[in-house]
């Protein structure tokens, strides 16, 4: 369960995180537009900003109307599932959110090369039976840190030899 929530948390970050670059390449193109320049649905999802939008930095207005945009874009089912994720998020406690936002910070702070490579993994990983998805969390969870790091599985200790019987008697003696 953590497992699947920890995977909505990250996609959820990578959206954001996208919606950032967008933000920000947009930012540079053009200035963001004062409130009335917002479409009626923009204004009554940013409803709350009003009194605030012209004191908010032009980054967090382009911030706020690329997530309008992005939220007035999802269907009905879509938005459900961010709600539920959502409320997903708010229900884990605070340290575990601080994990999370921690991590994703690592993860950003990675090469694209190494971002894509974790992506691709965790794609493949997505798509196996959920049989083998299990064994190798179960293997995951038993491995020490730096087995993790090294992507090293810990094997189970050997069982101590055994004594050999003694060898049957030959005959004749």
């Amino acid at each position: 369960m953590m497992r699947k929530i920890a995977f909505a948390l990250l996609a959820v970050l990578a959206v954001l995180l996208l919606t950032g670059e967008v933000a920000a390449q947009q930012k540079e193109a053009a200035p963001t537009p004062a409130w009335s320049g917002l479409s009626n649905e923009q204004r009554a999802l940013l409803g709350n900003f009003e009194s605030q939008w012209p004191t908010l930095p032009a980054e967090r207005r382009q911030q706020l109307i690329e997530g309008a945009t992005r939220w007035l874009s999802l269907s009905a089912e879509q938005r459900a599932e961010v709600r539920q994720r959502f409320e997903l998020w708010r229900s884990l406690p605070q340290e575990r959110r601080a994990d999370i936002r921690q991590r994703y910070e690592q993860f950003r702070a990675l090469s694209a090369d190494e971002q894509a490579r974790i992506r691709s993994t965790q794609q493949r990983v997505k798509e196996l039976p959920p049989e083998r998805r299990e064994e190798l969390q179960k293997r995951w969870r038993e491995m020490t840190p730096e087995q993790r790091q090294h992507g090293k599985p810990e094997h189970p200790p050997r069982p101590p030899p055994q004594p050999r019987p003694p060898p049957p008697p030959r005959p004749g003696k």
